[in-house]
C-alpha cells in the first residue's frame, strides 16, 4: 500500500456517525468523555461490514485486578487483511492483542468480560484448549525472539511440538515458510548454523517464518519493527504486504507512517477504548472524529 498522507486538512467531526453520541459528548470531546468514564458509541466505518469476518470481539473489558484497561471493545478484524491498532503509549494496544491469543492469562490478577471469537469459535470459556487455540494464532513480538537452537529447528519448532518428525515433511515446512517471510535465499546455506548469529532484522523475519510454519489463521505482530533499523524495518513492511491475502494480520504500532503504509484498517485506541474503526485511508484522511483527526496528525499523543 502506497504511503497515505497524515496532512489531514478537512475535519469530518460532524459527518457519520457523530450523531450517535451524547449532546454532552459532542460538547466537551471524546477524551474529556473518557477520562470521566461515560459510555460512548466506537465511531465504526459501514466499509467493516462488508468484510469477511476472521476475528470478532465484542464488549470485551479486561482489569489488572481492579484497575480496569479495555472498555467494552467491540471490532470485526477482516479475514485476509492488515488491520493496525493505533493510539498513545499505555492505551491498551498490546493488552488487546494478547488477549486473542489470551497470553494475559499468564497474570494472576488479570479478569475479562465479553466475548471473542476466531472464525466463529469461542477463544475463552472453560471448554477451550489454550494450547491448541494458540496453534492457530501466530504472534511476533516487538524484539526478536528466536531461540537457541539452528535456523532449520527454530522454523519447525510448532511441527516438533505437535508431534511431527518426518523429515521430508520438515523440510518442506521450513522452505516454504522462509520463503514466506522472503528469508530463503539468506538462510538456505546455513540451516544448521544457530539462529542467534543472524542480524536482528533476519532473526525478526526467522520468527516470522516459525509463526507462519503452523499455517496460523490470524497472524498477531505486537510492535515487530521497534527493535529494528531503517532498512531492517522496510523489508518487515514488505513481507506484511507479501503475507496479506495468506494471512489475517493484526498489529499494533507507534508509527503513524506504517500504519498508513501496510494496513488495510485501521482502529485508534484510547485510554483503553476503541474511538474510531475504519479504512485506513478514511482514518488518516477523512477521519469522522476530530480527536482522531488529532492524533493522525501529531496534534496530540
Amino acid at each position: 500500500m502506497s504511503q497515505i498522507r497524515t496532512d489531514v486538512k478537512h475535519s469530518a467531526y460532524t459527518a457519520g456517525g457523530a450523531g450517535v453520541m451524547s449532546s454532552r459528548v459532542q460538547r466537551e470531546g471524546v477524551f474529556e468523555a473518557i477520562k470521566r468514564g461515560d459510555a460512548f458509541a466506537t465511531e465504526t466505518h459501514p466499509a467493516i461490514q462488508r468484510e469477511e469476518i476472521v476475528l470478532g470481539i465484542d464488549k470485551f473489558k479486561l482489569w489488572y485486578g481492579t484497575a480496569q484497561a479495555l472498555w467494552d471493545v467491540s471490532m470485526k478484524i477482516p479475514r485476509g487483511k492488515v488491520t493496525s491498532l493505533i493510539g498513545p503509549s499505555g492505551c491498551g494496544k498490546s493488552t488487546l492483542l494478547r488477549c486473542v491469543n489470551r497470553m494475559n492469562d499468564l497474570i494472576d490478577s488479570v479478569r475479562v468480560d465479553g466475548e471473542m471469537t476466531l472464525n466463529g469459535d469461542p477463544i475463552y470459556g472453560a471448554e477451550v484448549d489454550v494450547i491448541e487455540l494458540r496453534k492457530r494464532i501466530g504472534m511476533v513480538f516487538q524484539k526478536p525472539n528466536p531461540f537457541p537452537m539452528s535456523i532449520f529447528e527454530n522454523v519447525v519448532y510448532p511441527l516438533r511440538i505437535d508431534g511431527e518428525r518426518n523429515r521430508g515433511v520438515l523440510e518442506e515446512v521450513c522452505e516454504r515458510s522462509l520463503r514466506g517471510a522472503g528469508l530463503w535465499e539468506e538462510a538456505k546455506d546455513r540451516l544448521d548454523q544457530s539462529a542467534l548469529a543472524m542480524s536482528g532484522g533476519q532473526q525478526q523475519r526467522l520468527c516470522i517464518a516459525r509463526a507462519i510454519a503452523a499455517e496460523p489463521e490470524v497472524l498477531l505482530l505486537d510492535e515487530p519493527c521497534s527493535a529494528l533499523d531503517p532498512i531492517a524495518t522496510g523489508r518487515i513492511e514488505e513481507l506484511i504486504d507479501e503475507l496479506k491475502g495468506s494471512y489475517s494480520i493484526l498489529i499494533v504500532t507507534h508509527n503513524m507512517q506504517q500504519a498508513s503504509r501496510t494496513s488495510d484498517f485501521t482502529a485508534f485506541m484510547y485510554l483503553g477504548r476503541l474511538v474510531e474503526y475504519g479504512p485506513t485511508e478514511q482514518i488518516f484522511l477523512q477521519p469522522r472524529l476530530k480527536e482522531t483527526e488529532d492524533y493522525v496528525t501529531g496534534r496530540f499523543g
